[in-house]
C-alpha cells in the first residue's frame, strides 16, 4: 500500500512513525516548511527536523531536538548579547550548518533533505513540501503580521490569531516527486498536526492541494481530544479563525479536502455534528511507537 502524509512537526512525527512501522506500507512524509526560518544565520526546517530525528530515534524529550542534546553554543552566543530565545542544540546546529552550506552551494532543500534522511537510516520518503521559500506569516493583536517563529517561540504562542496567510504561496512550488506521489497513492493521511499552521501551508501550494483535493481516499487525524490540543496552540488558533470549536471546527477546516476525520473514541458525540465527511473514533492519543502502530493500523482500516 502506498501512502502519503501531509505532516507538521511532533503530532505529524509522530503519526509518520506508526505509518513506518506497518510492512505492508510504502510511505512518503511531505512535510510544512511554513515554519522555516533563518536563526544565526542557519536555514532551519523544524518541522522536516522534528520528522527526521522522530523517525530516527532520536527525538527529544518534548518530541523536538534531539535527545541527549546540549546547548553550550546557544548559551554562549549569549555573551555577544545575541537573542539565543530559539533553542538551537549543539547536535542540531551540525544539521543545520550542514543544510545551510549546501543551499548555499546550489543544492535544492528537498536534496539535502534525502542525503540527511538517508544519514539517519530513514526508509520512509522525506519530501518537503517545496524546495521554494515560502513562509507562515499570522495577523496578532488586529494590526501586526508577525512570523510564525515569532509568533510560535519568541512570543510563546500568546497572542490571538485573527488571520493567516502564506508569503510565496503564488510562487512556491510543490517539490519534485510530491504530486506524483500523492496521484499514485492509495491512501493520502492527513496528520494529528494544527490545521491552519501546519497542514494549510502546504495546502496553500498551487499542485498539491489540487492533488489532494482529486484523491478520493484522504483521511484527516484531528490534533483535538475532549475539544483541546494536546500539544500547541491548534484548537485557540481554529477558534480565533473564526471556526466552530472541536472536532466540528477540524472537519470544516479541511472543507472539500477529506473523505473522512479520525477523532478520539471520547469524542464520539461530536461525530452527530459533523455530516459532511465519515467520522471514525479510535483512541487517538499517541504516547509510545506501538500506539502510533494501532493507530496507523486504525486509519488504514488495516
Amino acid at each position: 500500500m502506498n501512502v502519503v502524509e501531509l505532516s507538521g512537526g511532533v503530532g505529524g512525527a509522530r503519526m509518520a512513525v506508526g505509518l513506518a512501522r506497518l510492512s505492508t506500507v510504502e510511505l512518503s512524509v511531505v512535510v510544512n516548511v511554513g515554519d522555516d526560518e533563518e536563526i544565526h544565520g542557519l536555514h532551519v526546517s523544524p518541522d522536516i527536523d522534528t520528522v527526521t530525528y522522530t523517525l530516527a530515534g532520536f527525538q527529544g524529550p518534548e518530541g523536538w531536538g534531539r535527545t541527549e542534546e546540549s546547548f553550550r553554543v546557544n548559551t554562549e552566543l549569549a555573551r555577544f548579547g545575541v537573542d539565543n530565545t530559539f533553542l538551537l542544540g549543539d547536535l542540531d546546529l551540525a544539521l543545520n550548518i550542514f543544510r545551510t552550506s549546501r543551499l548555499s552551494a546550489g543544492d535544492s532543500l528537498s536534496s539535502i533533505t534525502e542525503v540527511v534522511a538517508s544519514a539517519f537510516n530513514i526508509v520512509p520518503s522525506l519530501r518537503p513540501a517545496s524546495d521554494d521559500r515560502l513562509r507562515t506569516e499570522l495577523l496578532v493583536n488586529e494590526t501586526d503580521w508577525i512570523g510564525f517563529q515569532d509568533y510560535f517561540v519568541i512570543r510563546r504562542a500568546q497572542d490571538q490569531v485573527n488571520k493567516v496567510r502564506f508569503s510565496g504561496e503564488n510562487s512556491a512550488a510543490p517539490a519534485p516527486g510530491v504530486v506524483e506521489s500523492i496521484r499514485r497513492a492509495d491512501h493520502v493521511v492527513i496528520a494529528p498536526s494544527n490545521p491552519p499552521l501546519s497542514i494549510w501551508p502546504i495546502l496553500s501550494i498551487e499542485g498539491i492541494r489540487e492533488a489532494v483535493v482529486a484523491h478520493p481516499n484522504v483521511t484527516a487525524v484531528s490534533p483535538l481530544i475532549g475539544g483541546r490540543a494536546l500539544k500547541g496552540p491548534a484548537d485557540r488558533v481554529l477558534a480565533s479563525l473564526g471556526l466552530p470549536a472541536g472536532n466540528l471546527g477540524v472537519a470544516k477546516s479541511y472543507h472539500g479536502i477529506i473523505n473522512r476525520l479520525v477523532i478520539h473514541s471520547g469524542d464520539a458525540a461530536d461525530a452527530a455534528l459533523i455530516d459532511d465527511v465519515e467520522i471514525l473514533t479510535f483512541n487517538t492519543k499517541i504516547k509510545k511507537p506501538n500506539d502510533a502502530e494501532r493507530l496507523a493500523r486504525e486509519v488504514l482500516g488495516l
